[in-house]
């Protein structure tokens, strides 16, 4: 007859085994963590994706003195729609969802200290913006815009249509950039079907607005809409407000 010993609690081949149990439970745990990290960056990383491809600045060959600093010029032109139909209309290529838009793209590359003139042809129509701040110019050279050849220093809360806010997060690793345009709104009459405008630019079915500000050193920076055109969550700032695309984008300075 064979007997069977059976190691005693505590013993050194019982505290082996619950080592060797421990340590695989703790690769196991850090695998899982490894891949829940990894499908979370991967994620993000989809998200964070351009879904066009960068929009970049046009350089002059010419300079200019913007208080007494002699700077290059860049120039980019951009829309705003108020549907794929709108965009695809005024030559710009319409984005996936059937929302309003920037466009041809929400990823601007900019050069570095630069004078950088914007050119937006904006035609969409408004109600009023939630925070009056935002229909003020900030941030461009002389404190105002040209709005279908008018110099305007801000436009009142209940004439916004959309904003082009662009600002970076407070660091000391690259310059501070805060802009903020609001855009004059394309009028509608009581069956909300717009009006036409002075502007010939737009064929009459626009404004044109028109911009130029001062970029630093290199850095990452994002841009958004402060006109609350998103559907009916986070007080009209949900879905298209943060996507990327459409109301929100970011601005590369190279």
């Amino acid at each position: 007859m064979t007997s069977t010993s059976t190691a005693a609690p505590g013993s050194p081949s019982t505290n082996s085994e619950a080592k060797r149990n421990g340590l695989a439970g703790a690769i196991a745990f850090v695998l899982v963590g490894v891949l829940v990290v990894a499908g979370v960056g991967f994620g993000l990383h989809k998200l964070s994706a351009d879904p066009q491809k960068p929009l970049y600045a046009t350089l002059a060959t010419d300079t200019v003195t913007v208080n007494g600093e002699n700077l290059h010029k860049a120039s980019v032109t951009m829309g705003v729609y108020p549907d794929q139909a709108s965009a695809a209309e005024h030559g710009s290529k319409a984005n996936a969802k059937d929302w309003v838009q920037y466009g041809p793209s929400s990823h601007l590359v900019l050069p570095q200290h630069t004078l950088v003139t914007m050119t937006l042809h904006v035609y969409d129509s408004g109600e009023k913006l939630n925070n009056a701040f935002f229909g003020k110019v900030i941030g461009t050279v002389g404190g105002t815009i040209t709005v279908d050849g008018k110099d305007v220093s801000s436009v009142p809360a209940d004439e916004v249509q959309h904003t082009f806010t662009l600002h970076g997060l407070p660091t000391s690793s690259q310059d501070p950039l805060f802009v903020n345009v609001p855009l004059l709104r394309v009028t509608t009459d009581d069956k909300d079907n717009f009006l036409p405008t002075k502007d010939p630019a737009t064929d009459f079915k626009g404004h044109t607005i028109v911009f130029s500000f001062v970029t630093g050193g290199k850095g990452e920076y994002v841009w958004n809409c402060e006109y609350p055109c998103g559907d009916g969550t986070y007080q009209k700032f949900g879905a298209v407000m943060g996507a990327v695309g459409y109301m929100t984008g970011k601005v590369t300075v190279a």
